[in-house]
This record gives structure tokens, sequence and C-alpha cells, in this order.
């Protein structure tokens, strides 16, 4: 049974991301909420303690709950009918949370980033750039306009094929957006304001970046980056189509 629409595709080849509603199961939602607040250094029934608290990964990828909201919901089968079936690495997605600031003092983002360049507090080798086909945030709680929403900037997924065509992978110091295209050339920035059960799937060459959370709730999201299984093979490679790759949307 397909869950994806060829207007979802469409849109998804257009703007880069595609917002699904309602995407878990309330029980899938509860179970990956009460993970997360396990490992909280917060009183789950006093919103004054949330303020500033952590820690920002409260428990690891692996936590059953966690890897279920991927793998034991549509969410997987949905990135498939859009790379392949059979064609991405398995795995689950990762607690990101942004606790409320305390504060009311909020700016929307004119740059992000890409994923997987080295910076000193990432984790990733200098020297080497990792390679996401396609991306995934799930959220866990209700998230709204200046609450930490994830945010990103359509149509650069666009933008990064044509860039890439004439430039290294590993040309991207940091993969900020700022260091290719001047603040006139980014398109404006969308933040994914949903609700618990709602999914955001993103291109892995999308810019995007986090925000402040000046709101009373946590910003539970859940994100996950899955590559192709072919991409030490490709990941330098970028063809004249860049769907050439992706069964589901040629």
């Amino acid at each position: 049974m397909a869950h994806l629409t060829l207007k979802d595709k469409s849109f998804f080849k257009e703007n880069g991301y595609l917002i699904k509603r309602g995407v878990l199961s309330n029980a899938q939602v509860q179970a990956a909420r009460d993970a997360l607040w396990d490992g909280i250094e917060a009183d789950r029934n006093k919103p004054e303690t949330w303020v500033q608290a952590g820690p920002r990964v409260p428990c690891p990828g692996s936590h059953p709950a966690i890897r279920a909201t991927v793998q034991e919901s549509p969410v997987f089968s949905m990135m498939e009918e859009m790379v392949g079936v059979g064609q991405l690495n398995g795995g689950g997605p990762g607690p990101h949370l942004v606790f409320p600031s305390g504060d009311d003092e909020w700016t929307g983002a004119k740059h992000g980033h890409l994923d997987g360049y080295y910076t000193p507090t990432n984790g990733v080798p200098e020297g080497t750039v990792g390679y996401m086909t396609i991306n995934v945030t799930i959220y866990v709680e209700h998230i709204e306009h200046r609450g930490g929403c994830f945010t990103v900037f359509p149509g650069t997924h666009r933008m990064a094929h044509e860039y890439f065509k004439t430039h290294s992978l590993l040309s991207v110091q940091g993969g900020s957006s700022n260091r290719i295209w001047s603040d006139e050339e980014m398109p404006s920035a969308l933040e994914f304001e949903g609700a618990p059960g709602d999914v955001c799937f993103w291109h892995g060459q999308m810019v995007h970046t986090g925000s402040k959370n000046v709101n009373r709730n946590i910003r539970m999201a859940l994100i996950g980056r899955f590559s192709r299984k072919d991409s030490n093979d490709i990941r330098f490679e970028t063809p004249d189509d860049m769907w050439a790759d992706w069964e589901g949307l040629r």
C-alpha cells in the first residue's frame, strides 16, 4: 500500500521537503516521549523547571521506543517510496531537544547548513564529508512558531545540486550556507510547526537549521539521517539529473 501520492512526490522534488501529519500512532508517540522524559533533568509536571534544562540528548537513538518511530511506523516505507525499496541503509532517529530559553528574544534564520561536514564540536572527522540521501524529523510534542522549530530553506537542495556540479563536495567549510550563497540568494526559512506524530522528510542536501525556543514546551524532535547502500560509490558524483538515483521520483 502506497503512503505517498504523486502530489506528495512532486512537492518533495520541487521544494526538497515534505510534511506529513499524524504518521505515528498515539502509542508510539507516548512511548517515545516517555523514553525522553526518563532522561530529562527536570520535573515533567512542573514546566518552570524545563527552562534551560537538559540534556539535549536524554536517551540513545538505540532505545526501542525511539527506533520504533521509524522502523515500526510508515516512516521508513515512505522514504523507500521516494528512494527505492531496499536501497536505503537501516537505522533510526536520534533525540534532538531544544529547551525553553526563558526569554522572549527571537529572530528568524537567514542561513543554515548542510549536514556531514566537520566542525570542531560535531564529531565529524576533519577532511571527510558524510553523505545523506534523505532525512527525517519527527515531533513527539506540540511545536509552534518560535518554539525551536526545525527549519528548512525550500529549494536549496536544487541550489546545492547545481553548486556541486562544479565544486568539490569537500569545498563547503563546516557546511555553512553563507560560504556559498549571499543573504539575497537564500530563500526564506520555513519553520516546521507540528503536532506529536507529525513528520518532515527532507533531502540530504537541503540547507536547514535549528532555532531558539522562546515558548513553553520543550522542542522534542527525533532526527534520522539515511543514506543509500551504495553511497560510498556515488557520494562524489553529481549527475545532471539530480533524481537519477531516486527510483520513486524519476
